[in-house]
């Protein structure tokens, strides 16, 4: 029997403290697509659109797709694209379009010029116009800051596994498996959810051997074996986003309430006990220099991530902190991607390539916490900043930097952008002439992302905090609304029944 289904994507995480307004061009430089037809240049990449294309062949459902939109984390989506997104994804339904499922693609932790919930919101008037009867799901990202309002409008929902994000395609496609059993005759689920008092857990959920998350993903999978569990979601939340609903939260899918409950409330605890595990302190920019000072010729290279001005994280990906301080310390053999600085990008095009410039390089999002870097440099390419992520995050997947300059001072070629860029994939190297495996010492904008394309080829991995937005200092945020008091700004291990709270 073919089911319709209505499949929809709208992927943005918002840091509420970067003050640059998200509008639908930011999307264009990963993707926006309109309509089915578009959406199949998502096919055969890992993403989530395209796992749920390959479901709906295997389960002979009529796909309408609407929309398909990802852009890079930011600040806060501008009302009016808001408001066109929802016109989008609402449309058929609107038109009175009736649908036996609905799969949506959401990262969960979205907030706009209008509203904290942006998932919430769109969650609640989707299930106002479909219906009751209609199955919605809904697939995550890892850090999900999950509101009640996404809980009560759904009846499927389930985050990534992996950090770096490896799994988006086989989560969908998993999804689709469950959304599939239900529309066949399953039991209809029911979701729960727990939380407590916490803005970070688990080393940010890291999955890389020897840390906390995959303990508590083995823990989420013994709950999926019990009678009446559908699936066990873990969300880590995201600290930058200035919401009522911050921080980590476990969904749990169940057509058994109580037993959902218990289950919930079990995993939790889990993860409340994981905060004793969750780094708040980094390396410093001068000890990353001492590690790097000792590079030699020959070395795999070093890879420094600028963490605390991560584009992923929603930071401005301008700051030249830790640039300033490989330059001070004469690295060699170097390069650092990205600085995000469209003014410096068209100076360098301007003078043209083996031309001397000089350049107040960065620093424009937050010059409080990263100051300008006043440098001479050599122009050494330029490019229209396009490539296609060779994974394995994002693998197949064209994203943009924008026009894009290299320059060199000293040792050290700088990629500098025109759009704020996470480093993800050895193609940002790549693509404008760099052999990132020759260098001894690499500095880039990410977390953790880089780790699963540039570990492999590195001697080692360092996160500095040189500044930023979204760094781990979360005391130095003004929070307005979260709730409060909540673990790490209050230390609740001296609340004295801690052991006995509940979600």
């Amino acid at each position: 029997m073919t089911h319709n289904v209505l499949l929809a994507e709208i992927m943005h995480e918002t840091n509420t403290f970067n003050r640059i307004a998200t509008v639908r061009a930011d999307f264009e430089t990963r993707y926006w697509h309109e309509g089915i037809d578009t959406a199949r240049a998502l096919e055969g990449t890992n993403t989530e659109i395209a796992g749920f294309m390959e479901a709906a062949i295997e389960h002979d459902w009529a796909l309408t797709v609407p929309l398909a939109a990802s852009a890079s984390p930011s600040g806060p989506m501008a009302g009016d694209d808001w408001a066109t997104v929802k016109r989008l994804i609402l449309g058929p339904l609107r038109a009175g379009k009736r649908f036996d499922a609905i799969a949506l693609v959401l990262h969960g932790s979205m907030v706009t010029e209008t509203t904290l919930d942006a998932e919430g919101e769109l969650l609640g008037e989707i299930r106002a116009l479909a219906g009751a009867d209609t199955l919605i799901a809904a697939t995550l990202d890892m850090h999900a800051n999950v509101s009640p309002a996404m809980v009560t409008s759904a009846d499927l929902m389930m985050a990534y596994r992996t950090y770096p994000h490896v799994d988006q395609r086989e989560r969908a496609l998993h999804m689709a498996r469950l959304m599939q059993e239900v529309l066949v005759g399953a039991p209809r689920p029911k979701l729960v959810m727990a939380r407590l008092p916490m803005m970070d857990a688990a080393n940010h959920g890291q999955t890389a051997a020897g840390q906390p998350m995959p303990g508590l993903l083995n823990l989420a999978a013994d709950v999926e074996r019990r009678d009446g569990i559908v699936c066990a979601s873990i969300q880590i939340g995201f600290p930058w986003s200035d919401v009522p609903d911050i921080g980590p939260s476990v969904i749990v899918t169940a057509t058994d309430e109580s037993s959902g409950r218990v289950a919930a409330d079990e995993l939790m605890q889990a993860v409340w006990h994981s905060r004793h595990h969750t780094q708040l302190e980094f390396a410093t920019p001068a000890e990353a220099m001492a590690l790097a000072g000792a590079g030699k010729s020959g070395d795999k290279p070093l890879v420094l991530a600028d963490f605390a001005d991560n584009p992923a994280g929603g930071a401005y990906g301008d700051s030249p902190n830790l640039l300033r301080a490989l330059i001070a310390a004469e690295i060699e053999n170097a390069a650092f991607a990205t600085i995000c600085d469209p003014l410096c990008v068209e100076c360098a095009g301007s003078a043209g390539v083996g031309a001397i410039i000089r350049l107040s390089l960065g620093g424009k999002g937050a010059p409080e916490l990263t100051p300008p870097l006043d440098m001479k440099a050599r122009v050494i390419n330029l490019t229209d900043g396009e490539f296609i992520c060779s994974g394995p995050m994002w693998q197949g997947v064209r994203f943009s930097m924008g026009p894009t300059a290299v320059v060199r001072t000293g040792g050290i070629d700088v990629i500098i952008s025109s759009v704020p860029t996470a480093v993800m994939d050895l193609n940002v190297f790549r693509s404008v002439g760099i052999d990132p495996e020759k260098l001894t010492t690499i500095g880039l904008k990410s977390r953790n992302h880089f780790k699963a394309a540039y570990a492999p080829i590195a001697r080692e991995t360092m996160l500095v905090d040189a500044g930023g937005i979204a760094s781990m200092r979360l005391q130095e945020l003004i929070y307005r609304n979260i709730p409060r008091p909540i673990w790490p700004l209050e230390n609740l291990d001296l609340v004295k029944d801690l052991l006995t709270m509940k979600p």
